[in-house]
Protein backbone atom coordinates (compact mmCIF):
# COMPACT_ATOMS: atom_id res chain seq x y z
CA UNK A 1 0.00 0.00 0.00
CA UNK A 2 1.50 3.53 -1.17
CA UNK A 3 0.96 6.41 1.16
CA UNK A 4 2.22 9.92 1.18
CA UNK A 5 5.25 10.15 2.33
CA UNK A 6 4.90 11.86 5.71
CA UNK A 7 7.14 14.50 7.23
CA UNK A 8 7.41 17.00 4.92
CA UNK A 9 7.95 20.30 6.00
CA UNK A 10 8.66 23.81 5.07
CA UNK A 11 7.54 27.29 6.53
CA UNK A 12 6.88 25.58 10.13
CA UNK A 13 3.97 23.96 8.34
CA UNK A 14 4.39 19.89 8.80
CA UNK A 15 2.13 17.46 7.49
CA UNK A 16 2.68 13.95 9.11
CA UNK A 17 1.02 10.24 9.18
CA UNK A 18 -1.98 11.36 11.56
CA UNK A 19 -3.22 14.40 9.19
CA UNK A 20 -3.08 12.02 6.11
CA UNK A 21 -5.52 9.53 8.17
CA UNK A 22 -7.59 12.21 9.26
CA UNK A 23 -7.60 13.56 5.28
CA UNK A 24 -6.28 16.67 6.34
CA UNK A 25 -3.71 16.23 3.24
CA UNK A 26 -6.67 16.36 0.89
CA UNK A 27 -5.73 20.37 -0.48
CA UNK A 28 -2.02 20.26 0.32
CA UNK A 29 0.91 19.49 -2.24
CA UNK A 30 4.00 20.85 -3.19
CA UNK A 31 4.99 22.91 -5.77
CA UNK A 32 8.23 21.93 -7.90
CA UNK A 33 9.70 25.29 -8.71
CA UNK A 34 12.44 25.44 -11.20
CA UNK A 35 15.57 27.35 -9.58
CA UNK A 36 16.80 28.56 -12.64
CA UNK A 37 13.84 29.73 -13.76
CA UNK A 38 11.78 29.89 -10.45
CA UNK A 39 8.34 29.03 -12.03
CA UNK A 40 6.32 26.09 -11.43
CA UNK A 41 6.02 22.34 -12.76
CA UNK A 42 2.41 22.39 -14.24
CA UNK A 43 0.03 20.13 -16.66
CA UNK A 44 -0.64 22.02 -19.88
CA UNK A 45 -4.06 23.47 -19.60
CA UNK A 46 -5.20 21.48 -16.24
CA UNK A 47 -5.42 18.49 -18.16
CA UNK A 48 -6.70 14.96 -16.88
CA UNK A 49 -5.73 12.79 -19.36
CA UNK A 50 -2.25 10.37 -20.04
CA UNK A 51 0.26 11.98 -22.19
CA UNK A 52 -0.73 15.39 -21.04
CA UNK A 53 2.55 17.53 -21.90
CA UNK A 54 4.14 19.01 -18.72
CA UNK A 55 5.56 22.64 -18.72
CA UNK A 56 6.56 25.24 -16.34
CA UNK A 57 4.55 28.44 -15.92
CA UNK A 58 4.49 31.25 -13.26
CA UNK A 59 3.52 29.52 -9.79
CA UNK A 60 -0.06 29.42 -9.10
CA UNK A 61 -2.41 27.41 -5.95
CA UNK A 62 -3.85 25.83 -9.06
CA UNK A 63 -4.36 22.37 -8.19
CA UNK A 64 -2.84 21.41 -11.81
CA UNK A 65 0.30 23.58 -10.04
CA UNK A 66 0.80 21.12 -7.22
CA UNK A 67 2.33 17.44 -6.89
CA UNK A 68 2.05 14.69 -3.73
CA UNK A 69 5.02 12.22 -3.48
CA UNK A 70 3.73 8.81 -2.86
CA UNK A 71 6.26 5.90 -1.85
CA UNK A 72 6.58 2.88 -4.59
CA UNK A 73 5.47 0.16 -2.33
CA UNK A 74 7.48 -2.20 -4.62
CA UNK A 75 10.93 0.02 -4.42
CA UNK A 76 10.52 2.41 -2.17
CA UNK A 77 10.88 5.27 -4.55
CA UNK A 78 8.37 7.94 -5.54
CA UNK A 79 5.69 8.06 -7.67
CA UNK A 80 4.87 12.56 -8.19
CA UNK A 81 1.35 12.69 -8.09
CA UNK A 82 -0.37 15.13 -9.91
CA UNK A 83 -3.07 17.17 -7.51
CA UNK A 84 -5.16 17.65 -10.33
CA UNK A 85 -5.80 14.80 -12.10
CA UNK A 86 -4.61 12.19 -9.56
CA UNK A 87 -2.14 10.64 -12.64
CA UNK A 88 2.34 10.86 -11.87
CA UNK A 89 4.60 12.39 -13.32
CA UNK A 90 6.57 10.03 -16.56
CA UNK A 91 8.78 9.56 -18.98
CA UNK A 92 6.98 9.82 -22.69
CA UNK A 93 7.54 5.99 -24.05
CA UNK A 94 9.83 5.18 -21.04
CA UNK A 95 12.51 6.91 -22.61
CA UNK A 96 16.09 6.49 -21.76
CA UNK A 97 17.30 9.18 -24.34
CA UNK A 98 17.72 12.87 -23.58
CA UNK A 99 15.13 15.77 -23.84
CA UNK A 100 12.67 12.54 -23.69
CA UNK A 101 8.92 14.19 -22.62
CA UNK A 102 7.88 14.85 -19.10
CA UNK A 103 4.23 13.63 -19.36
CA UNK A 104 1.65 12.32 -16.69
CA UNK A 105 0.24 8.95 -16.88
CA UNK A 106 -1.26 6.86 -14.85
CA UNK A 107 0.07 5.93 -11.64
CA UNK A 108 1.63 2.17 -11.77
CA UNK A 109 4.13 0.25 -11.44
CA UNK A 110 6.08 1.49 -14.36
CA UNK A 111 9.66 2.57 -13.36
CA UNK A 112 9.54 5.17 -15.93
CA UNK A 113 6.86 6.77 -13.42
CA UNK A 114 9.01 6.30 -10.44
CA UNK A 115 11.70 8.76 -9.02
CA UNK A 116 14.63 9.37 -7.35
CA UNK A 117 15.28 13.00 -4.97
CA UNK A 118 19.09 13.16 -4.86
CA UNK A 119 20.80 16.25 -3.69
CA UNK A 120 23.43 17.92 -6.37
CA UNK A 121 26.44 15.70 -4.84
CA UNK A 122 24.25 12.60 -5.68
CA UNK A 123 23.17 11.56 -2.24
CA UNK A 124 19.76 9.88 -2.48
CA UNK A 125 16.93 12.00 -0.03
CA UNK A 126 14.98 9.42 2.15
CA UNK A 127 11.71 12.38 1.62
CA UNK A 128 11.94 14.98 -0.68
CA UNK A 129 13.67 17.88 0.28
CA UNK A 130 14.90 20.78 -2.17
CA UNK A 131 17.13 21.74 -3.63
CA UNK A 132 16.78 18.50 -5.16
CA UNK A 133 17.26 16.50 -8.39
CA UNK A 134 14.76 14.35 -9.55
CA UNK A 135 15.91 11.12 -11.06
CA UNK A 136 14.31 8.95 -13.49
CA UNK A 137 14.03 5.80 -12.10
CA UNK A 138 14.24 3.96 -15.33
CA UNK A 139 16.40 6.19 -17.23
CA UNK A 140 18.63 7.65 -14.79
CA UNK A 141 17.87 11.26 -16.61
CA UNK A 142 16.67 14.22 -14.15
CA UNK A 143 13.74 16.40 -15.05
CA UNK A 144 14.85 19.94 -16.64
CA UNK A 145 13.29 22.11 -18.58
CA UNK A 146 14.28 21.90 -22.35
CA UNK A 147 17.38 24.12 -23.36
CA UNK A 148 17.21 25.54 -19.53
CA UNK A 149 14.72 28.16 -20.67
CA UNK A 150 12.98 30.58 -18.53
CA UNK A 151 10.22 31.22 -20.68
CA UNK A 152 6.70 30.47 -19.87
CA UNK A 153 5.15 26.82 -20.85
CA UNK A 154 8.80 25.95 -21.36
CA UNK A 155 8.48 21.69 -22.05
CA UNK A 156 10.04 19.44 -19.02
CA UNK A 157 12.20 17.02 -20.40
CA UNK A 158 14.92 14.46 -18.60
CA UNK A 159 18.09 14.90 -19.80
CA UNK A 160 21.51 13.75 -18.00
CA UNK A 161 22.02 15.08 -14.32
CA UNK A 162 24.64 17.67 -13.84
CA UNK A 163 25.42 20.87 -12.19
CA UNK A 164 22.55 23.16 -14.33
CA UNK A 165 20.48 25.03 -12.37
CA UNK A 166 17.43 23.80 -14.43
CA UNK A 167 17.64 20.53 -13.45
CA UNK A 168 17.39 21.41 -9.54
CA UNK A 169 13.64 22.28 -8.06
CA UNK A 170 12.96 23.64 -4.93
CA UNK A 171 9.75 22.04 -3.45
CA UNK A 172 7.75 24.37 -1.60
CA UNK A 173 4.15 22.96 0.96
CA UNK A 174 1.18 24.61 -0.29
CA UNK A 175 -2.26 24.10 0.11
CA UNK A 176 -5.31 25.05 -2.04
CA UNK A 177 -8.58 24.34 -3.87
CA UNK A 178 -8.85 20.66 -5.04
CA UNK A 179 -11.33 19.51 -6.84
CA UNK A 180 -12.85 17.13 -4.48
CA UNK A 181 -14.51 15.15 -7.29
CA UNK A 182 -11.48 14.21 -8.75
CA UNK A 183 -9.22 13.35 -5.69
CA UNK A 184 -8.29 9.58 -5.54
CA UNK A 185 -5.61 9.18 -2.52
CA UNK A 186 -3.38 6.81 -3.83
CA UNK A 187 -4.05 3.22 -2.63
Amino acid sequence: MASVVAGVATGGIAAGPAAAERGDLVQLGVQLVNLNSRKCLTVTAAGLDDNAIVIQKDCTREAAARWRFVRAPATGLFLIENVNSGKCLGIVGGSLEDNGFAVQMACDGDPSRQWQVRRQGGTLLPVPAGPALLENAHSHRCLTIAGGSNAENGVAVQYACDTEASRRWELRLVAGPAPAERYRPSA
